[in-house]
């Protein structure tokens, strides 16, 4: 059997934290998440104390006496746009998305052309589980300020939410155009060209988000993952490198960085590094079978079949029904000699994914190192039918 075929898979078991392991964070723009009483308030003149006491309660951490006192003055006021403007900014960051909405709906209700209430409520809706419905209100901030830079960002985010990838990248790249010195844009554009395989501009993307912020670790990650996506694995190698400089306490990026030492034939380096990503995870959370997987795979590559064996184990243990840790203890215990138990897992491997025609073919090779050669023939032949086509040569010589 060709050493092409007979291989662990590297990837990934599903239900874990390492779902998907390229992936990061969005960023909605700073100015959509810090409140508005620390940035300059649309008051009317008699708003201004009201404002100015809130803004202070809030530096103080004072969140219900702010929220009470902005209630109070609504009350003495309720036709002031901006005092429910403002207890709405108030509320979105407390995670009162739904009170906030309401809020802002008020504010949109005394002023039909408010334009940052419009992009509010579109975020706090967004937020609160809704990015269709999002979608409308910051296509009406739009329209009504055509220059509205995070309203552009926002949509761009809730298009992404949806899945509409091609007009997430118009929408960032629209608020790239009116504002060209925002190293978060540059970020999130590239994270949605990276969603689209455009690595290439995704890369773009990212030297020209380092070029404005090079202390950004995630930055350089995701730049890191495109290179790794186009076969530039020196340049990925450095940029996981420094993304774990600026933050050496994230997992994943050593698990990231190891996937890199593994193409590159690395062994003992990318052990290292999943050894540290395991060690931080369970630092945070409950064991995690993915990296035991991944690693597994590092030493099956790297001939410690044992070891490798070891670590399917614990992922066993903790994920007894992913076919995809029995095909690969199979493939360890195949190349340990140990055919029985080979044979035993990819049994497994079939119960629980019948319709997969390689475990039907590495089944065979254990069961003719077994001298079965009737139950090897059956299942190699299984494995033709399944549509592994590259079985067929070997169906002909072994079972006449």
């Amino acid at each position: 059997m060709g050493a092409n075929l007979f291989r662990p898979k590297f990837e990934f078991v599903d239900l874990s934290y390492f779902n998907k392991m390229t992936k990061s964070t969005n960023r909605f723009s700073a100015t959509l998440i810090i409140l508005g009483f620390l940035l300059p308030t649309i008051v009317l003149a008699q708003s201004k104390e009201v404002s100015s006491l809130a803004k202070e309660l809030i530096e103080n951490n004072k969140f219900k006496e702010a929220d009470s006192l902005l209630t109070q003055a609504i009350k003495n006021n309720g036709l002031s746009k901006e005092l429910f403007f403002e207890r709405g900014q108030l509320r979105f960051m407390r995670g009162d998305y739904y009170g906030a909405a309401g809020d802002f709906g008020f504010a949109i209700e005394l002023d039909n052309n408010f334009a940052e209430a419009f992009n509010m409520k579109g975020l706090a809706i967004h937020y609160n589980g809704d990015p269709d419905l999002a979608i409308e209100y910051f296509s009406k901030a739009i329209e009504l300020n055509p220059t509205y830079i995070d309203a552009y960002s926002n949509r761009g985010f809730a298009y992404y939410a949806i899945g509409a990838n091609e007009n997430a990248y118009f929408d960032f790249s629209k608020a790239i155009e009116l504002n060209p010195k925002s190293a978060d844009l540059y970020y999130n554009r590239g994270f949605v060209r990276s969603d689209l395989e455009e690595y290439v501009g995704a890369i773009d993307d990212f030297n020209r988000s380092i070029e404005l912020d090079s202390l950004d670790a995630e930055t350089f990650q995701l730049r890191a993952d495109a290179e790794f996506e186009i076969g530039a694995l020196d340049y990925a190698l450095n940029d996981y490198t420094k993304a774990i400089l600026l933050d050496s306490l994230d997992e994943l990026k050593y698990a990231s960085r190891a996937l890199v030492f593994n193409e590159l034939e690395l062994y003992q380096e990318a052990i290292k590094d999943y050894t540290v990503a395991i060690q931080l995870f369970e630092e945070k959370y409950e064991p995690d079978p993915e990296l035991y997987n991944l690693r597994g795979v590092v030493y099956y590559n790297s001939q410690q079949y044992e070891l490798a064996i070891q670590d399917y184990n614990l992922a066993l243990d903790l994920e007894p029904s992913a076919p995809l840790l029995y095909e690969n203890r199979g493939a360890a215990y195949f190349e340990s000699g140990k055919f029985i138990e080979a044979a035993q897992d990819y049994t497994v491997a079939i119960d629980l994914e019948p319709i997969n025609p390689e475990n039907y073919y590495f089944r065979s090779q254990a069961k003719f190192e077994l001298n079965n050669k009737f139950d090897g023939c059956l299942d190699l032949k299984k494995a033709v039918e399944l549509g592994m086509v590259e079985a067929k040569k070997e169906l002909k010589e072994k079972c006449k």
